[in-house]
C-alpha cells in the first residue's frame, strides 16, 4: 500500500488495520496451508496465512487467539506445525539488513520466549500485515 493510501481522512498517518477490519488473506494454496486451515478451532477467526515458504519457519497463520509455524527447521527432513497462543508471544520485528530499509523489510520475526521464529514474506507489505495483527493483541488494542 502506498503512504498516500495509508494517511486517513484527518490527514493524519494511518496505522495497522485492525484485525476484526481485514479481509483475510487466505490465498495461498500446499499442503502446509491446508494443515493451518485443518487445524483452526470453533470459534478461531483466521486473519491470513503468510510467508514466502522459503526458510526455517516457511508459513505462518495468524488467528484472533494464536499464532501457527509450519517450521521446517529439522535437520532430518520434518516438518512441525506449531501453535502458540498470542499471550505468549513476547516481541515482534522487522529484519532485514544494514543496508535496506527496515520499511522495506519482508522478513519478520516473532519471539517466543527465548525463541525468535523468522518468517520470510512475499513484499514488505505482507510483513507489515504480519507485524500489526501480531502488534495489535501485544499491546492490547
Amino acid at each position: 500500500m502506498s503512504l498516500q493510501g495509508r494517511i486517513a481522512e484527518s490527514g493524519q498517518l494511518a496505522g495497522p488495520m485492525r484485525p476484526e477490519h481485514r479481509a483475510g488473506s487466505v490465498s495461498h494454496h500446499g499442503p502446509g496451508v491446508q494443515a493451518i486451515r485443518r487445524d483452526i478451532l470453533e470459534g478461531e477467526q483466521i486473519y491470513g496465512i503468510f510467508g514466502d515458504r522459503h526458510g526455517p519457519t516457511a508459513l505462518i497463520g495468524v488467528t484472533n487467539r494464536r499464532v501457527l509455524f509450519m517450521d521446517a527447521a529439522y535437520d532430518d527432513g520434518r516438518v512441525a506445525l506449531t501453535s502458540v497462543p498470542l499471550k505468549q508471544i513476547v516481541s515482534c520485528s522487522y529484519i532485514t539488513t544494514v543496508d535496506q530499509p527496515v520499511t522495506e523489510a519482508t522478513v519478520v520475526g516473532i519471539k517466543v520466549g527465548r525463541n525468535m521464529f523468522e518468517v520470510s514474506c512475499v513484499s514488505p507489505e505482507e510483513a507489515q500485515d504480519v507485524h500489526g495483527l501480531i502488534m495489535w493483541h501485544l499491546i492490547g488494542l
